[in-house]
């Protein structure tokens, strides 16, 4: 795991204390180029409100050297959409590779 994205999986565990963080997109299929981004997923039982910890999220981002594009979801939204085929939930599913799971 490279130190640009452990950094960023460390704020997220530390902001968010997420139940699941998983990678997706080019970096976890591994066909990124230097100008790729993060695209991270996160996974919360608990979520009061979705836009405002994005938002803490991003905020505690900013700075870390690396861009990140962020989707916070509860496991019951995402276990209703990741099959639908017109959504990114499908993609994360099939694609995505778990980087941290609470124990």
């Amino acid at each position: 795991m490279d130190e640009q994205l452990e950094k960023t999986i460390q704020v997220i565990i530390r902001v968010a204390n997420p139940d699941k963080i998983i990678l997706f997109g080019s970096r976890a299929r591994e066909v990124f180029t230097d100008e790729s981004d993060y695209d991270i997923f996160v996974l919360k039982k608990e979520i009061t409100n979705k836009r405002e910890l994005t938002q803490t999220l991003y905020r505690s981002l900013y700075g870390i050297g690396a861009g990140v594009d962020l989707i916070v979801e509860s496991p019951a939204k995402f276990d209703e959409l990741k099959d639908n085929p017109y959504m990114v939930y499908k993609e994360i599913a099939t694609t995505g590779k778990v980087v941290y799971e609470r124990s």
